[in-house]
């Protein structure tokens, strides 16, 4: 999954960070949605 490659690569970065970077490539995702996945990723 996406939210998985960007935190790998960019290993600092929190779930707020990773939803902008998604946002810009243009992924219409919501920032709860986003924090649950990055929640149940265990990241």
């Amino acid at each position: 999954m996406r939210i998985k490659d960007l935190a790998a690569t960019r290993v600092r970065y929190g779930y707020r960070r990773i939803h902008v970077l998604l946002q810009r490539e243009g992924w219409l995702i919501n920032h709860k949605r986003t924090h649950r996945l990055y929640n149940e990723m265990g990241l």
